[in-house]
């Protein structure tokens, strides 16, 4: 088992209430000293969140239900009696062929969730990255939380971001054009921090995730596409990429990059000042 396996189950584990107090003290010690380690657990608890209120519940069909109706068997009677009487519970002992039946349950389950999370890994390939960035969108607005750090203020985003990633974030004034600072956020990529600056329009949002040009999902040039029904647009500069993922319609994403790029300043990788 890797160290990432590890890191993963320890989450799951977490998340499912079955770490005992001592790990559950040294987990939450770990995610205040490891910024992309409590990320990641944000991300989880937001995604289980997720699926629980918006998955479809599905119903077994009725072919499989009789199947394990057909290998529960019928339940005999201990014998006939006079009145009712209120009998002691007892928990039934599972035979072989309840075990087995189990047992294919339990190994489903486990394909599922597996590869669920090894989509989740694979997040940090160049194709995925926005893919990725678009869940993370998605998550915050469903959690009501599109920022880790609410201020419309640059001198007080910036440092908060400088202290935690090490990516300069080039941060600009927009309030003017309708694309007020409404706050900061991490964004995990490839499991490197990222800087991320949330603007506002109306009721609208748009994260601007910041990355080192040799990071992966970088990429030269201008791009807008559309992921889950929101719109991403990438753009770049000498030193840095940007992607920028938001609900607003596609025109008024365009007004947004065009106003950024038209006031914003070479920015370059390293620790802010």
């Amino acid at each position: 088992m890797t160290e990432n396996d590890d890191r993963i189950l320890r989450l799951q584990a977490a998340l499912d209430g079955e770490l005992d107090a001592m790990s559950a003290l040294e987990l939450e010690q770990a995610m205040r000293d490891d910024y992309a380690l409590a990320a990641e657990y944000r991300g989880l608890a937001a995604l289980r969140e997720a699926v629980r209120r918006h998955a479809p519940r599905e119903r077994a069909p009725q072919g499989l239900a009789d199947r394990i109706s057909a290998l529960a068997g019928p339940v005999e009677a201990e014998g006939p009696t006079a009145s009712a009487a209120i009998l002691p519970f007892r928990r039934a002992t599972p035979g072989p062929v309840r075990m087995l039946a189990l047992a294919a349950s339990i190994a489903a389950c486990g394909f599922v969730a597996g590869a669920g999370f090894m989509a989740l890994r694979q997040t940090g390939a160049p194709e995925g990255v926005a893919t990725g960035l678009v869940a993370d969108f998605a998550r915050a607005e469903i959690a009501g939380q599109p920022f880790d750090v609410a201020s419309s203020d640059r001198h007080t985003v910036k440092p908060w971001l400088a202290d935690r990633t090490t990516v300069s974030a080039n941060i600009v004034d927009l309030a003017q054009v309708g694309f007020p600072l409404a706050g900061g956020r991490i964004a995990v990529v490839d499991r490197i921090p990222s800087p991320t600056l949330v603007y506002r329009h109306n009721e609208h949002f748009v994260a601007v995730t910041e990355l080192p040009s040799s990071a992966k999902g970088a990429r030269p040039g201008e791009r807008t596409e559309t992921i889950d029904g929101y719109h991403v647009a990438r753009w770049s500069d000498p030193n840095l990429s940007y992607i920028a993922v938001s609900d607003m319609d596609e025109k008024t994403l365009a007004d947004f990059v065009t106003a950024f790029r038209q006031v914003q300043k070479p920015a370059s990788e390293g620790p802010a000042p």
